[in-house]
């Protein structure tokens, strides 16, 4: 299973390397999207940006239209930039070409990905916002995040390649975790590797440089433009590995 996933691995390495320009530009949006984000009450953490549960009772009116408008742009372009990724490698990977079609289904299937994220992100916030009076959100509410984050992993590939919709695209999300459990494993450590490392060179550019919270910044750009796109790579060459005459 190892050397299967060094395989998919490899498989991904060479269809960044031969989309690198169109997946590039295609993860601009994420430069716009967390910069946005950085703007709500929140912090950075692993080159990512996460909300202050806390500081939501004390915004105003027009603080809290302010972050509801924000997050939408920065949701909308989140989705946009994974749909987009994901139509790219499955025109690669099926050995097709970039059709008009394809261009016209990424403004559909980014709809239909907002949509669930939204979903998510609501049932996660309001989760958090319960246990937070609870004092659990720094246990049962992330067990609650990492839940719907999993449940929601491979929506995207689902939409894009298989042309599903709503619950059922997250019903095969979860369904190809179950099947390929083993893949979802090492995907996850091998996430976390690179995030961790993506932290710890800039925390240690931080200290070391004195650049303060720049280097936070500049870990969330190279996890934008470099880590995320290449996690998305392989999390389609997973998806697609389910199909024997793909492999």
């Amino acid at each position: 299973m190892v050397r299967k996933f060094v395989g998919l691995l490899g498989h991904s390495i060479q269809a960044y390397g031969h989309n690198i320009k169109l997946i590039s530009a295609f993860s601009l949006p994420f430069l716009v999207a967390f910069p946005l984000a950085l703007s709500l009450p929140n912090f950075v953490s692993l080159g990512g940006i996460f909300l202050r549960i806390g500081s939501i009772r004390s915004l105003s009116v027009l603080e809290a239209a302010y972050i509801v408008a924000a997050f939408f742009v920065s949701l909308l372009l989140f989705s946009f930039a994974i749909v987009a990724i994901n139509v790219v490698l499955r025109s690669q990977r099926t050995l097709t070409h970039l059709t008009h079609y394809e261009v016209e289904k990424i403004e559909h299937c980014t709809f239909r990905y907002f949509r669930i994220m939204f979903i998510a992100f609501l049932a996660g916030l309001a989760a958090n916002i319960f246990l937070f009076e609870q004092g659990l959100h720094y246990t049962v509410g992330a067990v609650v995040s990492f839940g719907l984050a999993v449940a929601v992993l491979f929506a995207a590939q689902a939409i894009v390649i298989d042309d599903m919709r709503g619950w059922n695209a997250v019903g095969r999300s979860i369904s190809l975790i179950f099947h390929q459990f083993k893949h979802f494993v090492l995907f996850m450590a091998f996430a976390a590797v690179l995030l961790v490392a993506n932290d710890f060179f800039f925390l240690q550019l931080q200290s070391g440089a004195g650049l303060g919270m720049a280097a936070k910044y500049l870990a969330v750009a190279v996890n934008s433009l470099l880590i995320l796109p290449f996690l998305e790579v392989l999390k389609t060459q997973i998806y697609l590995s389910k199909y024997s005459l793909l492999d």
